[in-house]
């Protein structure tokens, strides 16, 4: 063989070696199938955790990150690190089941391509308080592409320590079945000035060639993209061979809740909406900014409307600057006007606390005062958020309940036939109860 040929084959394969990443234990008993961010550190400071962590859709940052299989769609996962130098990270993915938990099925059934890739766009932060480096990868991409539906977690990892940094999840669907979702006022009249009612029916089933539906379709619904707000296991209340059809008095119902509170930081020069007060502060030997928001309160009165994104946020500045870069951070301190509760805590909670009761985000009480407060440390943006009770069991919000409360409402179905190994998400269904009747 010839030995130029030889040199330039071992040459072409040193390459493809030094450009792919180590492998990572997917079933590390660290790691969460959720959206989480890792303490990078021993320390609990929230500058060593992933900052302002997003997955988008390419078309439209407000779109749930959810993409066709086989589609050119794509999803962007953009993430900040409060660091002046970068670190080497990577990511891989993994397939889980429709209750979010690890699949049957090995990564070179659910991957093409290679496992674990470098993350090789960074930049640095520019004329920022604050000094981060801001990381970002599209995918799928010409490294790594997707050979199944159903849901997936995003893991990136630091491969120098070889450590998880983040997990976020997203999903994969095959547009087979039709949904076609109603969101009503509740039939029962104990609930209708508090509730919303969910009905909806499927057909197209009879292309999966289904032997028994009850069984062999898992549904999920999820009220705002808030994965602790889900009715499961849902069973059609009638059945025929072109038609599966949910329609049930007050089983398939939610919680209202109410308009989230919000504030807008996008920026630091003047007072936008609900922000109080902003200044630079000396802390920890550290200059930064600091937010004030107006105090809060649980209002008992009629629904009131106001345009909010149903718990989300948006990274955005106002000056005509690159929000990725040069968005600022600022410690953010909420203020609830409330009794003080015993034995339970009281949280922030929103898409900026992952949808998750973080202790940075329980509140403490003020007894001079007569209120509730704590602090989060978020780059500027647009952001929305509750008030909530947690324990062991559940979340519970602290608004009152309207019907009139705009929400979104999202239909997850996933198909595991009996020999099935994994669950393929094969049909989904979004409405609002913007017109509700």
């Amino acid at each position: 063989m010839n030995s130029k040929f030889i040199f330039l084959s071992c040459l072409s394969l040193f390459l493809i070696n030094q450009t792919r990443a180590q492998s990572f234990d997917i079933y590390n008993e660290f790691v969460f199938l959720k959206d989480f961010s890792y303490n990078t550190k021993k320390s609990n400071s929230s500058i060593n955790f992933a900052k302002s962590v997003k997955i988008e859709h390419e078309v439209n940052e407000l779109l749930d990150p959810i993409i066709e299989l086989n589609s050119s769609e794509k999803l962007k996962l953009s993430f900040d690190i409060l660091a002046s130098e970068s670190t080497t990270y990577a990511y891989t993915f993994i397939h889980c089941d429709s209750d979010w938990q690890y699949s049957d099925i090995t990564q070179s059934e659910y991957l093409n391509g290679f496992f674990d890739n470098y993350i090789n766009n960074f930049e640095y932060s520019f004329n920022t308080l604050t000094p981060y480096v801001n990381y970002n990868l599209v995918f799928p991409n010409e490294d790594v592409q997707f050979k199944k539906s159903g849901n997936y977690v995003i893991l990136v990892y630091d491969t120098e320590k070889n450590t998880p940094v983040l997990s976020k999840r997203f999903m994969i669907h095959e547009d087979i079945l039709n949904i076609n979702m109603s969101i009503k006022i509740p039939s029962l009249p104990q609930d209708r000035d508090t509730k919303q009612e969910i009905d909806f029916y499927i057909k197209n089933f009879e292309k999966l060639n289904i032997i028994d539906p009850t069984q062999e379709l898992k549904i999920i619904i999820q009220k705002n993209d808030d994965w602790n707000n889900i009715i499961d296991n849902c069973k059609p209340s009638f059945v025929n061979n072109k038609v599966l059809e949910f329609d049930y008095q007050g089983d398939l119902s939610f919680n209202g809740g109410n308009e989230f509170f919000d504030f807008d930081m996008k920026s630091l020069r003047y007072l936008g909406k609900n922000v109080y007060s902003i200044e630079q502060k000396m802390i920890q030997g550290h200059q930064i900014y600091c937010i004030d928001l107006f105090t809060d309160k649980i209002k008992n009165e009629d629904y009131e409307f106001k345009y909010d994104l149903n718990g989300k946020y948006v990274l955005s500045v106002n000056e005509t600057k690159d929000r990725n870069t040069e968005g600022d951070y600022a410690l953010v301190k909420f203020t609830l006007i409330n009794n003080e509760v015993t034995n339970q805590n009281i949280y922030v909670y929103g898409e900026l606390t992952n949808w998750d009761i973080l202790p940075e985000a329980e509140m403490k009480y003020d007894s001079q005062k007569k209120y509730y407060y704590c602090f989060l440390y978020l780059k500027q943006g647009y952001y929305n958020y509750q008030y909530v009770i947690s324990d062991e069991s559940k979340i519970t919000y602290l608004n009152n309940n309207y019907s009139e409360t705009r929400n979104q409402y999202s239909i997850y179905t996933y198909h595991t036939p009996s020999w099935g190994n994994y669950d393929r998400l094969v049909g989904i269904s979004k409405n609002t109860s913007n017109a509700l009747k």
